[in-house]
């Protein structure tokens, strides 16, 4: 038999048609319920992405596998996944994932020898693990390319579809159909893509040998309890999720099971139907005998917890345990639930129902002390000398990675009491993607802060919005305050590492980088950041391990493609140089500087006209292409076109206002001209404000010098000429030692 695991992001149970539904037509995931088993009451172990997705792979509640939250956690290696255990019984295994927070990086791609992530992150200007995701169109598309390749064989297809996570993107005519209602058309859009795979195992003759689980990941607030999202609170509004089993070939009738059942089951129901088990203990257990109708319940209870308040903002965590028709939760307010005669956790019985309450309650703390014995080790920093860890605190990068922790009554706070601040932060994650938002979303993060400075996000999110502003200074501030409520934030590191580089700070962004690739040696979007920072230092031996590193990590990273064609340009090495670049530009046709790289070559090679046309596409694949746009203007004057020359050095310095040669150049062409001496003193000032020593800054006092000459102020003139002559001298003498 063959296995198809389709996971669906954000997906409540109760948006399907196949659980009561009205207001989303879901016809395909229908049909296949009507085909299948459906658990009515199955439940998910968090209310985030990856540990929610690591526990189905797993079989292992999060305090178990590790993964606590969604980035800075990592799905170890001793951890068995059910790839794993499929492939070592022969199994074809291939995943395509939806989104960043899924990236193999984390972990999640133990056993598969097909992970289909390709998240390019070279363009993104403020890492986000929500910010990078692909349509589910594409997900399947991939998808069914792998299948197809491996259809006559066994396999195991793994597919995570984001589209109904926030913001409920889908196109045309799902968007028009579900007006006002985002997130029914993002679920109806998906429901079509789920379609698409049940009818390529029906056209290739697989339906009847291959085993399809549909299950999500958590659900969605919608509102309810005062959540408009998730991954805050742990009520049935997204702990309960979609869990449907179809198994032909086992005499299994269609079925509707009552009984709860966990995410942690799936992992051991898909080896039972295999006719095998798991090779080491799990929390989960097969529900293939509730499937078959042969018990009625299993007894087993449910775990679940969202550690995102403790983590992003400094409140309490947050736990739940379900036993039959209770459900508690472990909060600086406990709070006990009758589902079966209140579904929505309206009227809270931890006061009525105290003997109950006290009960679950025990038995909930015992299982997590249970767990916590027996977890991994928290991913963690390798030993710092006391030199570099004085070094790192005083760039602003404190602590070392280890994960926070708090018992629910430690005195942090309740998130019942902070929802109104949690959905302030949202809608400014939301008016963040707007292109005008930026004042705005800076005064809600203020009022965040005022009411409770300890909200560990908002420091973070006031960083990454000062970052998208240039104001590089105030986000590095941002993120320190970030840093020291949660010295292990691995994204509020990176990003003010990025703010250092942006200041030219290199030391301080290659502190942080290399602080953090100590915990995540996977990241190629970091090592290449490092390598970049050791290109610009002429470390060239360095740059070259750190770019083919990133390489190793992800081989479609285009961007260390193009740094390693510098390098061998720099090599003078320009056959092997183009073949990289071109290689970089099959991955990616955008990919920064590949076709500027290409113009140097045809530049070496005395092209003009391929330099012009390489620099003019750049220029049209990035506006902000300033060096292009220069080096057209060195081109032009080169060709004696002095006018053209002089507007693309304007272009650039408009393009780059701290781009000191340029302003040395467009003062000197402005000299040329003779129109406007002061103009050209002006900008050969600007230049030398900007950049008093570097290798082009003698060309500054020389137009002044010129220009002191032309205005008859010769002794001015001579002391402005030895000035930049003297400098001239002296950094020659460096080059030469």
């Amino acid at each position: 038999m063959n296995v198809v695991l389709i996971t669906l992001d954000t997906l409540r149970a109760d948006h399907l048609g196949a659980y009561g539904s009205t207001t989303v037509r879901t016809p395909h995931l229908d049909r296949l319920a009507s085909q299948g088993v459906v658990f009515e009451q199955a439940m998910t172990t968090a209310p985030l992405t990856l540990p929610a997705h690591s526990s189905i792979m797993t079989g292992q509640f999060p305090p178990k596998h590790g993964v606590r939250d969604n980035g800075g956690f990592f799905l170890g290696p001793e951890q068995v996944t059910l790839a794993e255990i499929l492939a070592e019984r022969g199994y074809q295994t291939g995943a395509a994932v939806g989104a960043f927070v899924l990236d193999s990086k984390w972990g999640l791609d133990q056993g598969f020898a097909t992970y289909q992530d390709d998240f390019d992150l070279t363009n993104v200007k403020a890492m986000s693990l929500a910010s990078v995701t692909r349509p589910g169109n594409e997900v399947v598309d991939l998808t069914l390319k792998w299948m197809d390749s491996v259809a006559d064989q066994r396999f195991f297809a793994w597919m995570h579809l984001y589209d109904p996570h926030a913001p409920y993107i889908s196109p045309e005519p799902y968007r028009s159909d579900y007006k006002g209602h985002p997130y029914r058309g993002a679920i109806a859009f998906t429901d079509a893509q789920v379609g698409r795979v049940f009818a390529f195992l029906e056209e290739r003759g697989l339906v009847d040998n291959t085993i399809v689980i549909v299950t999500a990941d958590h659900g969605e607030g919608l509102g309810e309890h005062g959540e408009e999202t998730h991954g805050f609170f742990v009520y049935e509004t997204s702990m309960r999720v979609p869990l449907i089993v179809h198994a032909p070939g086992r005499g299994l009738t269609p079925r509707r099971v009552s009984q709860p059942v966990r995410t942690v089951d799936i992992l051991p129901t898909v080896l039972d139907l295999l006719g095998t088990s798991p090779p080491q203990p799990i929390e989960g257990v097969s529900l293939l005998p509730l499937m078959s109708g042969e018990v009625r319940e299993l007894a087993v209870d449910g775990y679940g917890e969202a550690m995102y308040p403790l983590h992003h903002y400094g409140w309490s965590e947050l736990t739940t345990l379900r036993s039959d028709r209770y459900k508690l939760i472990d909060a600086p307010r406990p709070e006990l639930y009758d589902l079966e005669r209140d579904p929505g956790e309206l009227t809270n019985l931890f006061d009525e129902r105290r003997s109950v309450a006290d009960a679950m309650l025990r038995q909930l703390r015992d299982r997590k002390r249970q767990m916590a014995a027996e977890a991994p080790e928290a991913p963690k920093a390798g030993d710092v000398d006391p030199e570099t860890r004085a070094r790192l605190a005083a760039l602003g990068y404190v602590g070392s990675f280890v994960a926070t922790s708090s018992e629910p009554d430690s005195g942090r706070a309740d998130p019942k009491d902070k929802i109104e601040l949690f959905n302030l932060m949202t809608t400014a994650r939301d008016v963040a993607k707007e292109a005008d938002g930026g004042a705005a979303v800076l005064a809600m993060l203020r009022k965040v802060v005022d009411e409770d400075p300890n909200v560990i996000d908002a420091w973070f999110m006031l960083g990454n919005e000062y970052f998208k502003q240039a104001k590089w200074t105030d986000a590095i501030a941002q993120f320190k305050r970030a840093l020291a409520l949660k010295p292990d934030y691995d994204l509020a590191i990176i990003n003010m590492a990025n703010a250092y580089r942006r200041l030219g700070q290199d030391e301080a962004a290659l502190a942080g980088y290399e602080h953090y690739v100590t915990v995540d040696p996977k990241n190629a979007y970091v090592r290449y950041q490092i390598g970049e920072i050791y290109l610009d230092r002429g470390d060239i031996a360095r740059a070259e391990t750190e770019f083919a590193q990133a390489l190793t990590i992800e081989p479609k990273l285009a961007s260390a493609k193009v740094a390693t064609a510098v390098i061998a340009f720099q090599r003078g090495q320009l056959p092997q140089s183009e073949q990289l670049l071109n290689e970089a530009l099959a991955l990616k046709p955008d990919v920064r500087l590949a076709h500027y790289n290409l113009a140097l070559i045809a530049e070496v090679r005395k092209d003009d006209a391929g330099a012009e046309a390489a620099y003019r596409t750049e220029i049209e694949k990035h506006p902000t292409a300033y060096k292009a746009l220069f080096n057209l203007g060195r081109l032009k004057a080169r060709q004696g076109r002095t006018v053209d020359a002089a507007e693309f050095y304007q272009r650039a310095v408009d393009t780059n206002t701290e781009f000191a040669e340029g302003f040395f150049y467009l003062a000197k062409a402005r000299l040329d001209e003779g129109k406007d001496l002061e103009a050209a003193a002006t900008l050969a000032r600007k230049g030398l404000t900007l950049q008093s020593s570097g290798d082009t800054s003698p060309l500054g006092h020389f137009v002044l010098g010129s220009v002191l000459m032309k205005q008859g102020r010769p002794a001015d003139a001579e002391r402005e000429l030895a000035k930049g002559l003297a400098l001239e001298a002296s950094l020659a003498r460096k080059k030469s030692r």
